[in-house]
């Protein structure tokens, strides 16, 4: 008589496999829709910031949905929360013009000093300026999900290159990705959009990861 456990470990590897190739026959790609709410422009320092570091794992809507009467208190445990637990690699010093835009724009202090108090900060003012590849991946915080020669959370900027390597319109498509970012091309893991890039600065970005 044959072994019950061999035979049922033959029949859970044989099931397993018949499952990947079902799944393997699914896989679909997916194509999120182009990001349509944007944060509200202010000359306040944390603007920049929030566009910067929010947008890179959900989007705008999510501060839109807060409470208006949110204090100060609110957004402060907001956004520490945002980088523990929850990994956002946010800096620090960045941190309280962060929360002083969202008080300010979205929270219960909306209308005071609007145009903003807190002093200069070195990022806001070097995003006026033009920006060479490397600046606007630290930026906007790219670096966080992309190496160049070895997969994080999205694929290596070496395998993009590779992908779209040949056709003849890849700076166009890879802009559209980086704009409207996506689902399905490098696996089940969303990419967000950066609709509040220039074309100037998707250009500049898809070019030089064209060259990697």
């Amino acid at each position: 008589m044959k072994n019950p456990h061999k035979l049922v470990r033959a029949g859970l590897i044989a099931t397993m496999a018949v499952l990947s190739g079902i799944t393997a026959a699914f896989a679909v790609e997916v194509t999120l829709p182009a990001e349509t709410a944007s944060y509200k422009a202010s000359e306040l320092p944390g603007y920049r910031l929030v566009q910067q570091n929010c947008m890179t794992c959900h989007s705008a809507q999510y501060v839109q949905t807060q409470p208006p009467s949110s204090t100060r208190a609110y957004w402060e445990a907001t956004v520490k929360k945002m980088k523990k637990p929850f990994g956002a690699p946010l800096k620090d010093e960045d941190m309280p013009a962060m929360v002083d835009y969202l008080v300010k724009t979205y929270g219960a202090e909306r209308g005071k000093d609007s145009q903003g108090t807190v002093g200069a900060h070195p990022a806001v003012q070097a995003s006026t300026a033009p920006q060479d590849a490397r600046s606007l991946l630290s930026a906007n915080n790219c670096t966080a999900c992309h190496a160049v020669d070895k997969k994080v959370v999205g694929p290596a900027l070496h395998d993009v290159a590779a992908k779209y390597a040949g056709k003849p319109d890849a700076a166009t498509q890879l802009m559209q990705s980086i704009r409207a970012g996506g689902s399905g091309k490098w696996g089940a893991v969303p990419m967000p959009g950066f609709p509040q890039l220039s074309e100037a600065e998707l250009k500049t970005l898809a070019t030089w990861v064209l060259t990697q």
